[in-house]
This record gives structure tokens, C-alpha cells and sequence, in this order.
């Protein structure tokens, strides 16, 4: 039998640390080392699940943190037709999609309603369209005086195509989505984040490099394919700019780590560090892949 890749859409990072950072002593965390794990790759029978954060839950935590909407960093709704090729429709699916949960968790609901016709535009394009219908637009509409509602169901169109890629086994496309998604949320934190100022941004910013460890294993089940292999280029010289990154002890506290067996397990004293200059190499380089991403003469 075929053994299969997904992507689960779940909090990769920040969902331990919320549920476990109340516990306190060595002890404490010595306990929940041995029997807490958040796995990068979790098999189950013949699948094997890549949980990878949807664009909404980065969105809500900036919202939380303080950052200001700016609404200079979404790619235009006009750039959509200059997309004529299938990569660089999906890409800029992935790219829309994201879009569209930073205005829904922003609460900007005129451009919401834009952004979701754009990414309806493209998925037909793409051929994806079946995983939408009239009544998830309706449900936005009906959903402009509620915020909580609102992210709700464009949260739901983005599980739709998830789940309608997976069904018709286009794991190359979901993951080139995917990645396209997470490039545009870690390019709006980065480009929205001060370093002196937004220390819990800039934390979760340094926190991504797990997150790309994931998606370059996931992506890597799909390297013969062409687009797939120029998208794991750019992704990787991201992952030698976050290789700078540190994790370093600071003697409290709980965090994740990695093990040798490709788990992340809960452990104390330790989180990844990262400075001002490696902050902005980040950026810097994220920014460039994005831009390549909705740059509409490429």
C-alpha cells in the first residue's frame, strides 16, 4: 500500500508552550519531558502527518501582540490576472490565502470579501475550485458583524482546500500552497515587528525555524517535481539564515527541542535566540523570496 504524506494544519510552536509554562521545578519539567511530545512528523499507519501552523493563528497572536494592520503589505487583488502560469497561480494562492486571514483577523472586512473572490478567482484557475462553494461567500457576508465568526469561515476555506488536495493526492500543490502561505505571514511579522520593541513577535518570528524544518521534510517527498525543487532552492538558503539562529539555556523555563528521532519534546531551560542582525538577515531574505513570489513579471 502507498504510504502517504499530509500536512495537519495545527500550532506547531506556540500551542506547548501556552498549555505547559505554568509548571514550575526541575522536577516538573522532567516529568513532562518524558511523557508530552508535539511530533514534526507523526505516523499513523501508512500516513504520515506534517503539522504546519494555517495563516490565521499567526495572525491572531500578532493581533494580540500589539502590531499594527498595515495594509501596504498585501499583494495587491489586481496583481491576480498578471498570474498566468499553474506555479504561479498555486503560489500566489497560498500568497492570497494568507492575505485574506490577516485581513479577516484584523477585522478589515471590505478587503476580506475582496481577498476571498481573489483566492475563488484563482482556485478555479489552479483547478481547485470544487473545494468551494456560494455558501462559504455567503457565510463571509453574513459573518461582517462578528470577527470571531469571520475568521472562522475563512479559516474554513483554507481547511477546504487542505482537505480537497489530500483527497485527490496533489501533494505537490498543497505543499507549494502551503509554503506560500507561511512566507507571506512570516513576511507581514517581520515587516511588521520591531526588534527593541515587539520582543514576543520577534520570538515567535525565531520560533519559524521549526516550523521550516517541517516543510522542507514535507516538500522533499515532492522534489522531483520541478516547481517544487526550484521552491526548496529559495528555502533552503532560508534555512542557512536561520542556522545562525542559537538555542541557548536560560535557566528556567520550558521550551521545545529536538531529538535525534525528529521530535519535538518539551524541555526546560533552553529557547532560541536570536539577535538583531539575524533578525534583520531574516527578513531580509524572506522579503526577497516573497517579493520573487508575487513579482507579477516573473
Amino acid at each position: 500500500m502507498k504510504k502517504q504524506s499530509k500536512l495537519a494544519l495545527a500550532l506547531l510552536i506556540s500551542f506547548p508552550l501556552v498549555m505547559f509554562t505554568s509548571c514550575g521545578g526541575n522536577d516538573d519539567v522532567e516529568k513532562m519531558e518524558e511523557v508530552v511530545e508535539a511530533p514534526v512528523e507523526e505516523q499513523q499507519g501508512n500516513e504520515t502527518y506534517y503539522q504546519i501552523p494555517s495563516p490565521d493563528e499567526m495572525f491572531g497572536f500578532i493581533k494580540e501582540s500589539g502590531l499594527a494592520f498595515n495594509g501596504e503589505l498585501l499583494n495587491p487583488i489586481q496583481n491576480a490576472d498578471k498570474y498566468v502560469t499553474p506555479n504561479r497561480q498555486a503560489l500566489n494562492f497560498g500568497i492570497y490565502s494568507a492575505d485574506l486571514a490577516y485581513t479577516a483577523s484584523f477585522e478589515e472586512f471590505d478587503k476580506t470579501i475582496k481577498y476571498f473572490g481573489t483566492i475563488q478567482k484563482l482556485a478555479d484557475q489552479i483547478g481547485i475550485s470544487s473545494a468551494f462553494d456560494k455558501a462559504l461567500l455567503e457565510r463571509i457576508q453574513g459573518s461582517l458583524d462578528n470577527v470571531d465568526s469571520l475568521v472562522s469561515v475563512t479559516n474554513s476555506s483554507y481547511f477546504s482546500v487542505v482537505e480537497y488536495l489530500e483527497k485527490n493526492e496533489q501533494g505537490d500543490k498543497l505543499g507549494i500552497i502551503a509554503v506560500a502561505g507561511w512566507i507571506e505571514t512570516v513576511y507581514v511579522v517581520a515587516n511588521s515587528a520591531n526588534y527593541k520593541k515587539d520582543k514576543a513577535a520577534i520570538e515567535r518570528l525565531a520560533d519559524q525555524k521549526l516550523t521550516l524544518e517541517n516543510l522542507l521534510d514535507y516538500l522533499g517527498k515532492y522534489s522531483d517535481n520541478a516547481d517544487v525543487s526550484q521552491l526548496l532552492t529559495s528555502l533552503r538558503e532560508l534555512e542557512a539564515t536561520y542556522a545562525t539562529l542559537s538555542e541557548e539555556s536560560s535557566g528556567s523555563g520550558i521550551s521545545l527541542k529536538k531529538k535525534e528521532n525528529g521530535k519535538m519534546v518539551l524541555g526546560g531551560g533552553s529557547s532560541i535566540k536570536i539577535t538583531e542582525d539575524q533578525f534583520n538577515a531574516i527578513k531580509a531574505k524572506v522579503s526577497e523570496i516573497r517579493n520573487n513570489i508575487v513579482n507579477t513579471e516573473a
